[in-house]
């Protein structure tokens, strides 16, 4: 896996899109798919060793439930590589640009087609982890044209 080394317990978040779909793929491998209605980040305790959705995998790979409160994080770099990781995510599960309706949030709607494959009847884990590994590598493609 290129980029950071996949760890539940890892404080580190990756910096590039490609680098957090692999590391989220990584996740959703080790812990499961979690295919619910309700979000699974309800519930009381840690998170990150928990089974989850496709968009809960690309959260905790965004650090959500693993940073350090002794850490200093830049939120804004992040923020826009978890937006960028869903763009491709969301791209490629359409199989192509996803198109916002107007009266529709981009990003919200970016998480809204994520969570609606998710939660698509009979996805196993390993559909999951294949379909972030493959938007990885789109991602990754898109960094190595600029």
């Amino acid at each position: 896996m290129g980029g950071l080394p996949y760890s539940p317990d890892s404080i580190l978040i990756p910096t590039s899109p490609g680098a957090l779909l692999r590391w989220a793929a990584a996740h959703i491998a080790h812990v499961g798919l979690y295919q619910s209605r309700y979000t699974l980040f309800s519930g009381p305790g840690r998170l990150a060793h928990r089974r989850c959705s496709v968009g809960g995998a690309v959260d905790i790979a965004a650090g959500r439930d693993r940073m350090s409160p002794g850490r200093t994080y830049d939120m804004a770099a992040i923020t826009h590589t978890l937006e960028e990781a869903y763009r491709v995510l969301a791209d490629h599960l359409t199989g192509h640009p996803l198109e916002t309706p107007e009266d529709r949030d981009p990003s919200r709607w970016r998480r809204a087609v994520v969570h609606r494959w998710s939660l698509a009847p009979q996805r196993t884990t390993q559909e999951a982890a294949e379909a972030l590994r493959a938007a990885a590598e789109l991602a990754e493609a898109e960094d190595r044209l600029f």
